[in-house]
């Protein structure tokens, strides 16, 4: 915090843990002069706890992000941090602080490696588009726009299957899965066969769900005055 504005600034300084150096070093290639982005140095301990809890199963991880190769590449110069107030996409973290969402893509080349350090070992990494079709969301749909409900009720869920394989939305969230001690060698053989999908009831929205909207955008019903505990004069 800078004494004479009493705001943020940033320095420039040596690495803070020579583990930002170690995990950078494979891509240090990569990156541009000038490059500025994240490093997730909690993945190995993530990893690991997964890895103390898992027995036998699969880890399928569901998020935006990319490999290493992309996320420090010159394509992404400027990182991949984003912050968000009311509303808006905004610039500087250093503003705001405490009253905006931060968010930054997922490195998925260090969830994988970590992974396998630990003995999840990587199955492989695809969108969410790519995974959803291959699971069989095309004959769910086909069911919905066959089956006899009213035309609103088909058109909402018509609508809330497509935003999942969206290719400039929800389809593009990778889909990482890993394995332990399940005998399977690639993500083919979590594929069910045809007719096992026939044996699995229609999903259907219901008064459970998060209506559409306010699933992509919360901000639109939720501020965060509304979770502060405090007045104004607090603040």
């Amino acid at each position: 915090v800078s004494g004479a504005s009493g705001k943020l600034t940033e320095i420039l300084d040596d690495p803070s843990t020579p583990a930002i150096v170690k995990r950078l070093a494979p891509w240090k290639d990569h990156m541009t002069d000038g490059y500025r982005g994240e490093v997730n140095l909690n993945t190995g301990t993530w990893m690991n706890g997964i890895a103390k809890a898992l027995d036998r199963g699969f880890v399928i991880t569901i998020d935006y992000g990319y490999e290493a190769s992309e996320i420090y590449s010159a394509s992404r110069q400027q990182g991949t941090l984003q912050t968000y107030y009311q509303h808006t996409l905004g610039s500087s973290p250093y503003q705001r602080v405490g009253r905006q969402d931060l968010t930054a893509h997922v490195d998925f080349t260090s969830i994988m490696d970590d992974g396998n350090a630990v003995g999840l070992r990587t199955l492989g990494l695809t969108t969410q588009d790519r995974f959803l079709r291959d699971l069989g969301i095309q004959d769910l749909m086909d069911r919905i726009r066959q089956g006899t409900y009213a035309q609103v009720e088909r058109d909402a869920n018509m609508r809330a299957l497509l935003e999942l394989i969206k290719p400039e939305g929800f389809g593009e969230f990778k889909v990482l899965v890993q394995e332990r001690n399940t005998g399977a060698d690639r993500m083919e053989d979590l594929i069910p066969p045809h007719t096992a999908l026939s044996e699995i009831a229609t999903p259907l929205l219901d008064t459970t769900h998060v209506p559409l909207l306010q699933g992509q955008y919360p901000h639109l019903t939720l501020e965060l005055d509304d979770l502060w505990p405090f007045g104004a004069q607090d603040r």
